[in-house]
Order: C-alpha cells, then sequence, then structure tokens
C-alpha cells in the first residue's frame, strides 16, 4: 500500500501555470501544497552517479554542454531526469503528515508514474500549455533567467530552441501519455484566467 490517498496530483509540463494553481487551491481549500521544484536544492547534494545518474550529470554539467545537446537528446533525458526526481518525491510525500489533504505539482508527475497510486480518476490532472503559449510565457516571464543561461553557450541562438523544443516535445509526450492512460488533461492556451483555471481544477478535483 503506498499510503498515499490524500494525495491530488497535478502533473503536466513547463509554463502550465501548476506551482500558481497549486498555491491558490491549498490556501482557499486548507491544503498542504507540494512543490516539486523547491525541493531540488535540499536532493541535490545528494545525487550520485550510481542512484541518480541522469540527475547528477545535469546538476554537474556546464550550461553549453547541456543545451547544446540534440533536441532528442535532451528529451530522453528530461524523462529520465524526471523519472528519477519522481521516486525522491515519492518518498517526500509518504513522511508529510497525513491529517489532512496534499496538493501535489510539478513536471516530475508523469501520467505512466501516477496511474499506479490513484484511487479514483478524479485525483489527479495533466496542464499542458499550447506550444505559443509555452514560448510567450518564456519570453516574458523567464527571458531573464533562460537568457543569462543561453548566453553562456556556444550558440546562444541555438541552445534557446534546443531548450524551448525540449519542452514543447515533453509537453506532447505528457499529454499523449495522459490521454491514453484515460486521465484528464487540461489544455492552457492564455485564453482564460487564472481564476478559471483554479476553478475548472477544483472543480475536477470536486472540491
Amino acid at each position: 500500500m503506498h499510503n498515499l490517498t490524500n494525495v491530488l496530483w497535478i502533473g503536466g509540463s513547463p509554463c502550465a501555470g501548476k506551482s500558481t494553481i497549486a498555491s491558490m487551491l491549498g490556501k482557499q481549500y486548507g491544503l498542504d501544497v507540494y512543490h516539486v521544484d523547491e525541493t531540488l536544492p535540499h536532493h541535490a547534494p545528494h545525487f550520485t552517479p550510481s542512484k541518480q545518474p541522469c540527475l547528477y550529470k545535469w546538476t554537474h554539467i556546464a550550461w553549453n554542454d547541456l543545451w547544446m545537446q540534440s533536441e532528442d537528446q535532451l528529451f530522453k533525458e528530461v524523462i529520465r531526469c524526471y523519472g528519477e526526481h519522481f521516486e525522491l518525491a515519492i518518498e517526500d510525500l509518504k513522511a508529510m503528515p497525513k491529517s489532512k489533504g496534499i496538493i501535489a505539482e510539478g513536471n516530475v508527475f508523469m501520467p505512466d508514474k501516477v496511474v499506479n497510486l490513484l484511487t479514483h480518476p478524479n485525483q489527479a490532472i495533466w496542464l499542458i500549455p499550447t506550444r505559443k503559449f509555452l514560448f510567450d510565457t518564456y519570453r516574458s516571464n523567464r527571458s531573464g533567467m533562460v537568457e543569462g543561461i543561453v548566453k553562456t553557450c556556444d550558440d546562444p541562438e541555438q541552445a534557446y530552441l534546443n531548450w524551448m523544443n525540449r519542452d514543447a516535445n515533453f509537453s506532447e509526450w505528457v499529454e499523449q501519455r495522459a490521454r491514453i492512460a484515460g486521465l484528464e488533461v487540461l489544455k492552457v492556451s492564455g485564453d482564460q484566467s487564472i481564476q478559471k483555471v483554479v476553478q475548472r481544477v477544483a472543480g475536477y478535483f470536486r472540491f
């Protein structure tokens, strides 16, 4: 028994608003919120080449060596990295108090991993940005971070494209895997306000 029946899952891909939506739902309904990205500084010092080979590589590699890899290699590696981080996230969630519900959000909660942990379908949802929304969000909300990283690469323009296309390809892959498993997918295009998206997710969770 995995003992995670009190967890609601928000998976998906970068730039879909998972963190914001989970925080808003947690505050509104009095739930604990687990943000995978916030756990990376805690876990990273304990990565080893034998136990987390892909995460170890990605946390020790130079930006140029990372983002100048081919799109295909980046795509394959990001799935492996998320898979390794998923196992650590599950251990975190098992250790959290069971006195109230938990919303767990992050890219690592991939459909093929989470489906075996569900007791009912309305326990999980995947937020998938359209390709245009993903690219627009990177340009507007995360442009400083991205530019600061890719400018250290031999070919900043190519590094940027590799990064964006990796995340777009991952988005499409997650959507496909969720639909094959019969799991809920919510496309995020920016046409609706964040409040409307929160309402839709809350409705799906049957709050």
